[in-house]
This record gives structure tokens, sequence and C-alpha cells, in this order.
């Protein structure tokens, strides 16, 4: 009997590894920082389109990073993309989820602030339907 459950959680245990390893290949993690990406991937309870529009978000987000230094002729592409990216996260993931991930992005220091220097200094763009692609 003690054979049979070791072999169970062996089997358990491979499992999971399992899926961790492949889940990678069903989101798009080129352009997400790696402490990002493996936060998103460790999500365990979410589907693969949640950590999707994630991913998404967090590339448009990085860009915002060094918000002050972002010229003022990129400013209006960095705002549909992250427009589109938000969008696409709030048809998939809790509001409580986008904000784990700007705390992750941005750091707990600086998110307020570089979320208020956004809203501030980057033009508002009504988004246009068809333009919008949710990855």
């Amino acid at each position: 009997m003690p054979q049979f459950k070791f072999i169970a959680i062996s089997l358990i245990a491979l499992t999971t590894t399992a899926c961790q390893l492949i889940s990678p290949l069903f989101v798009n993690y080129n352009g997400v920082r790696m402490d990002v990406a493996h936060w998103i991937n460790n999500q365990q309870l979410l589907s693969m389109q949640q950590k999707r529009s994630l991913a998404q978000l967090s590339k448009a987000h990085q860009k915002l990073y060094r918000i002050e230094q972002i010229p003022q002729d990129q400013k209006l592409a960095i705002t549909t993309q992250n427009q589109i990216a938000l969008h696409c996260a709030q048809l998939h993931v809790s509001e409580h989820k986008i904000n784990q991930l700007q705390l992750i992005v941005f750091g707990k220091d600086k998110k307020q602030q570089i979320l208020e220097k956004y809203e501030q200094e980057f033009p508002k763009v009504k988004l246009d339907a068809s333009a919008i692609q949710c990855e």
C-alpha cells in the first residue's frame, strides 16, 4: 500500500509539473519581463485566455515604466496599445488580477505615480471596435 501512495503522488507531481512546462506554449511571453511572465504563468486558476490577456497588458504597460522618457511622438501609439490591452484584459480578468499585475510591472512605489502621469499627460483615445485585437 505505501508503494501505491508513492506512485500516485509521483504521478500527480509529474502531471502538475508537465502542465507548468506546457502552458508557456499557449501564451506568447515574448516582450514580457521574465519576472512578470513567471508570475502570470504561476497563476494556476487562470485559463490560457486569461494568461494571454495579462501578457498582452504587461507588454503594453512595460512601455510606461519609464514614462518620463517617452517622446511626444510615441505617446499616441503607446496610449492606443495600452487601451486595447486594458480593454482585452477587462473582458477576461478581474480588476483584482489587473491590479496585481500592475503592482508587479510598475512596483508598489511607482504604480500610482505612473498611472497618474499616464492619465494626465497621454492623449485620450476613443477605440475603434474594428481596431481592437486581443491576444
